[in-house]
């Protein structure tokens, strides 16, 4: 059985606003004619809870059936898509609503992507009052968003579109496809680089995981320093996806 549907913020309010669920999931199903054209991708990145890194702020597992996820970044002609397959025991999404885009997704299970954009490595992304090059983008397994502290705040389904995908596997456990699609602007790039020049910047991805309702129960990330990784850029893993006609897959350079 499969069922598809479209951070840390101390002390921010916990609302949500809300688009109409259709309109959302429309944006969705029509995202694929604008990024048609793959042109690179890079190999798929196994993170498990002995080689990713947890932050700090949340709890802890050791069970790869609790907890894991593996992930590749693609390019595209239009921008940056991010795949993601989660593996987990139980499924909760209580604190944002399906169709929300800006709500407290850090408290639900969710993929969140996060963008270095200028490649400046900075120690505080949200020192600079809001100007992001890139930013935090999160998906929730319900379909709901947010892109609050980012170079698209409130974009969903028009700067940046997703999917959630569930199955349930036969221990009881569940399988989350997520299927995230970025334009050239949610990383903060001032123009879209031409499909034959390559293409750097730092990225992150963290999955939330919350079992019981209320705030999240631990959070696992692909790189980064424990005691803030959504925020200190320079402990992102650096991305380069190389343009059309040169070697097909880009490489991870750290």
């Amino acid at each position: 059985m499969a069922e598809a549907t479209g951070s840390h913020a101390a002390g921010a309010a916990r609302t949500c606003v809300c688009a109409a669920v259709a309109a959302l999931l429309s944006g969705c199903a029509t995202q694929t004619p604008r990024f048609a054209t793959v042109v690179s991708s890079t190999p798929v990145h196994e993170v498990g809870p002995v080689n990713g890194v947890w932050d700090a702020e949340y709890g802890k597992t050791r069970d790869p059936a609790n907890l894991s996820y593996s992930f590749r970044l693609i390019r595209y002609a239009d921008g940056i898509g991010v795949r993601a397959k989660v593996r987990d025991d139980v499924i909760v999404a209580d604190d944002c609503r399906e169709g929300c885009v800006t709500c407290p997704s850090w408290d639900d299970d969710n993929v969140q992507c996060f963008f270095d954009g200028d490649n400046d490595g900075a120690r505080d992304s949200r020192a600079g009052g809001g100007a992001f090059y890139g930013g935090e983008y999160t998906l929730v397994a319900n379909g709901a968003a947010n892109s609050d502290f980012s170079s698209c705040p409130r974009g969903f389904g028009d700067k940046w579109t997703g999917t959630a995908v569930r199955s349930q596997r036969p221990d009881g456990g569940w399988d989350v496809e997520y299927d995230l699609r970025f334009s050239w602007e949610c990383l903060g790039l001032v123009r879209a680089p031409r499909d034959d020049e390559p293409v750097a910047f730092g990225f992150n991805i963290c999955v939330h995981d919350d079992d019981d309702g209320g705030r999240a129960d631990r959070a696992l990330y692909w790189k980064g320093n424990p005691e803030m990784p959504y925020r200190d850029e320079s402990g992102f893993g650096a991305v380069v996806l190389n343009g059309s006609g040169k070697k097909k897959n880009g490489r991870k350079t750290k």
